[in-house]
């Protein structure tokens, strides 16, 4: 069985400073640990050889090897992109200019996004989603999420990890089915103004109602119920918080 290597960066933005940029384009590289050394090798001594590799933070590896492989991409266009261009007829480039439109060009501003579903990818612990402002991303799945299979595409801020939904009901004469609670567990860790970086449980109560006698009893034992269901969920969020009852 072959197991998908752990994914890191873009650790930040490269390109030709000379042009404007039109779209940055994210391009996911695999790489052996010997090709990952000599992009390490090569671009820690263009920088002669600054700062030793010992005080070399996490973020200063990552963009010496990731600014190896753009530099040589960027270079390769650089030095084919006039050449190629004035070879290409008319008709050609405008074909080409039309393909680069509808894959690299955003909704006009006000024109809504089209809505798409997700296809994630399961792999283990983790998932690889779609969202708009990050591409294909791959974050990790918690073993109580519920899955992302009739999620939309968004951002990568709104994607959020959702347990199986706990409810209460009731049957009331006057209002028939009733449901009076929902709850379930759920994270969003990627949120910008309120991060989760641990699950919480979420919680509707939800009764307007006037009734009898008999459909009030009903009402209150379902109200229990609830409170019973609440209390087991919460235990079950204690231990994924890795907090005691």
């Amino acid at each position: 069985m072959t197991t998908t290597p752990p994914t890191f960066g873009p650790t930040e933005i490269h390109g030709d400073d000379e042009h404007t940029p039109h779209a940055i384009v994210q391009v996911a590289i695999a790489l052996p640990r010997e090709q990952l050394r000599a992009a390490l090798a090569v671009g820690h001594a263009q920088m002669s050889g600054e700062p030793p590799l010992e005080d070399m933070t996490v973020l200063d590896v990552r963009r010496e090897i990731e600014g190896y492989l753009a530099a040589g991409a960027v270079f390769e266009l650089y030095r084919e992109t006039d050449a190629l261009n004035e070879r290409l007829a008319p008709e050609h480039t405008a074909a080409l200019d039309a393909a680069i439109d509808r894959a690299y060009t955003l909704p006009a501003p006000g024109a809504p996004a089209p809505v798409r579903k997700q296809d994630p990818r399961y792999r283990d612990g983790t998932v690889i989603l779609q969202t708009l402002d990050q591409g294909e991303v791959t974050v990790p799945e918690p073993a109580w999420c519920r899955g992302h299979d009739d999620d939309l595409v968004g951002y990568l801020a709104d994607v959020t990890h959702n347990g199986p939904t706990t409810t209460a009901r009731t049957v009331t004469a006057r209002h028939g089915h009733m449901q009076v609670m929902e709850a379930r567990i759920t994270q969003a860790p990627h949120a910008k103004e309120q991060p989760e970086p641990l699950p919480l449980l979420a919680i509707h109560v939800d009764i307007d109602a006037t009734v009898a006698t008999e459909d009030g009893r009903h009402l209150a034992q379902a109200l229990r119920v609830a409170a019973r269901r609440i209390d087991r969920t919460l235990g079950d969020l204690a231990r994924l918080r890795g907090e005691k009852r």
